[in-house]
């Protein structure tokens, strides 16, 4: 089913399908702050720590990693219509933080 807005794959799909495959999160620990702009937009953190994903519709101070997408973008980017890489490259997609720890994190996105 297609995602039609941030809140639908924070709260339905990430969960899921992370417990569907929990190798989806393997190797990762962290924090990950989204900021989504626009009408539908808001503001995710992911915990993720000892193979367990902890979905927060909030932020946190000092998160390993930020990503910050316009809502419209990161639907297209989530139903794999934009690629991570062509979004990171046209500026539709910004991260900041741990660059490192935010390259193991393909199998989620």
């Amino acid at each position: 089913m297609a995602v039609t807005q941030p809140r639908d794959w924070f709260e339905s799909e990430l969960p899921a399908a992370v417990q569907a495959d929990p190798k989806k999160i393997e190797g990762f620990t962290g924090t990950l702050l989204f900021n989504i702009t626009g009408e539908q937009g808001g503001t995710w953190t992911l915990d993720i720590r000892d193979q367990k994903l902890d979905v927060k519709a909030e932020a946190v101070p000092n998160p390993d990693i930020t990503v910050t997408m316009k809502d419209t973008d990161f639907v297209n980017f989530v139903n794999k219509k934009l690629s991570g890489q062509m979004a990171f490259m046209t500026g539709k997609l910004k991260v900041k933080g741990n660059m490192q720890l935010a390259l193991k994190l393909r199998n989620l996105l």
